[in-house]
């Protein structure tokens, strides 16, 4: 049994041992069992028995390799956990060194960032100072000119009415005849550009009671010449614009309601059948007969009927004769009496010849025409510059009779 049984001694004992151990442990302690294994006994002279062999070197080699490479795997590992605490602290070095040189770099960054702010921020305060100053400068400089001008302008103003004193002798009449003059001459301009009699009448009324103020007899004849002109005016029939205005377009909306003279009137058609025809044939044809003579009008004309007014025509119709009422107003506005006339005239044509005058609403419209016809939109105007021309004479008189009296007092 024991002879037919493989074991690990078949080996050589030098095999056994150049052999590297990788495991140790229980795989080891059963390697060294598989090892000390006795060769198998062999039959000897004293009947089978026998003492065994001395045990070989082998076993003792083999433990001595198993012991070598446990304590190579031992070195291995605590070099390895050596290189990487080594490895660990290099890198926190390494990162702490970093981080300090991050720590320095921006502290270098912010001082610069800073010494660039300061440097600004002088150069600002530098610079609005500068400015301050120069634009206080120029100021000064502005005030001594203003106060040097201000001082031209006051000494030439005392000189001017310094002289005027000399040159004349003023009272206070001499401003009433001042106004007077002016209050005239604005009568002349409103009644002149703007037709505005009563206007041109209220001023030369405030005027003369200005001359009244005066008291002077030498103001009786520009006074006689107030007087004349405030006569013609009171004579110039007054223009009720604004009513005329609106009656032409009370008119203009009431044509818009009129009726063509050729227009068809609606009416409703009733059948004088009241009860549908009976008997032959023969009675309800002479029945209809009848029916229809009452249907049907005929009427016999000596001259030639015109045509009808199409819807085009009736429209174009109505509409030149709205434009044709607000030129009429416009030449109302403008004043121009004989274009006011022609309007008025075009549209009671139009109203005659295309409108029903039958009717009493167009008989109403044309005689409200004629009676605006008749209006007088443009009187005539009378000439009121005689007054302003006798008081501007007085004023020079009065002038050249000063600077006489004053060359007679300066010769003597």
């Amino acid at each position: 049994m024991s002879s037919s049984t493989p074991s690990t001694t078949d080996k050589p004992a030098s095999t056994l041992a150049n052999e590297p151990t990788a495991t140790s442990g229980p795989a080891a302690a059963k390697k060294d069992t598989l090892g000390s294994t006795p060769p198998p006994h062999t039959p000897s002279g004293n009947g089978g028995k026998g003492t065994p062999p001395p045990a070989s070197n082998s076993g003792g080699g083999k433990r001595g390799g198993s012991k070598g490479g446990l304590l190579a795997l031992i070195l291995v590992l605590i070099l390895a956990v050596a290189l990487i605490v080594v490895a660990w602290q290099g890198w926190q070095r390494l990162d702490s060194q970093q981080q300090h040189i991050n720590e320095l770099s921006q502290q270098a960054e912010n001082s610069a960032t800073q010494q660039t702010v300061s440097d600004l921020e002088s150069r600002f305060e530098s610079s609005e100072s500068e400015r301050t100053q120069a634009l206080e400068g120029t100021l000064e400089e502005l005030r001594g000119e203003l106060d040097s001008y201000r001082s031209d302008v006051n000494s030439t103003l005392d000189d001017v009415l310094s002289q005027l004193s000399q040159a004349q002798d003023t009272d206070d009449r001499d401003w009433l005849h001042a106004e007077a003059a002016y209050l005239l001459r604005l009568a002349n301009q409103r009644l002149q550009l703007e037709g505005d009699v009563d206007g041109a009448a209220a001023l030369l009324r405030t005027a003369d009671a200005r001359l009244a103020d005066a008291d002077n007899p030498a103001l009786t004849a520009v006074r006689r010449e107030i007087a004349n002109e405030l006569a013609e005016l009171d004579g110039v029939p007054r223009v009720d614009r604004t009513g005329l205005y609106l009656a032409l377009n009370a008119q203009q909306e009431r044509v818009a309601g009129l009726r063509l003279s050729q227009e068809v009137e609606e009416r409703a058609v009733t059948s004088g059948i009241e009860q549908p025809p009976t008997g032959t044939f023969q009675r309800q044809l002479a029945r209809f007969g009848e029916e229809l003579k009452d249907l049907v009008m005929i009427r016999h004309h000596d001259e030639a009927m015109e045509t009808l007014v199409t819807p085009e025509q009736e429209s174009y119709l109505r509409q030149s004769l709205r434009l044709i009422i607000e030129q009429a107003q416009l030449a109302l506005l403008k004043e121009e009496q004989p274009l006011y006339e022609a309007s008025i005239d075009k549209a009671l044509e139009l109203l005659n010849g295309y409108y029903d005058v039958e009717r009493e609403a167009t008989q109403s419209v044309i005689a409200r025409l004629q009676e605006l016809k008749q209006a007088e939109i443009e009187p005539e105007l009378p000439d009121i510059s005689a007054s302003q021309q006798a008081m501007a004479n007085f004023i020079e008189n009065r002038f050249r009779s000063r600077q006489q009296n004053g060359e007679e007092g300066g010769d003597a």
